[in-house]
């Protein structure tokens, strides 16, 4: 199979829609158990906000990828504004946070550059995917969904740590 084809990339990009739509449903479930605690402390509503939005990200990127053309295109934009429009809102959040020292309840800028990476290659993959279909953009696309699982997964394990854990056990 030719790497260049959207044929070639199919059965990932079909996993990583399976991925992002199952895991954003766990994060529903995890958020349903205690969804008073989430929204009363920052530091859970971030994580679980964190999670929710990278893997409804790599549903987003899996669908672009899998729909048919003409309608590609259309996808194309949704994902490549989309990624680069988050990419500009985590920067400024986070360059906001440091300059501001405002605060930023378990915010790294490790992670969020990790996040801000991500959705950058989103963005560029996604506005390359209007009118490129070559393996490079694929690539791109798969990396910047490979980026945002770890990231959510990461961001739903500590929400799910500390759902239910009294306030005066929290460190």
């Amino acid at each position: 199979m030719d790497p260049n084809t959207a044929a070639a990339w199919r059965d990932l990009y079909i996993g990583i829609v399976g991925a992002g739509a199952s895991l954003t449903g766990l994060t529903f479930v995890a958020i349903a158990l205690d969804p008073h605690q989430i929204e009363r402390t920052p530091l859970l509503r971030l994580r679980a906000t964190s999670a929710l939005w990278c893997f409804v990200s790599v549903m987003f990127i899996g669908l672009a990828v899998l729909t048919p053309r003409p309608f590609t295109s259309v996808a194309s934009v949704a994902v490549g504004v989309g990624g680069i429009s988050g990419a500009v809102l985590l920067s400024v959040r986070t360059i906001r946070q440091r300059i501001f020292r405002q605060p930023h309840p378990g915010a790294t800028v490790f992670r969020a550059a990790g996040n801000i990476v991500g959705f950058l290659l989103a963005g560029v993959g996604g506005l390359s995917l209007i009118d490129v279909e070559q393996g490079w953009v694929f690539a791109t696309l798969a990396l910047a969904c490979v980026i945002m699982l770890s990231s959510g997964i990461f961001a739903s394990w500590l929400l799910v740590l500390q759902i239910g854990v009294p306030s005066s056990e929290k460190p």
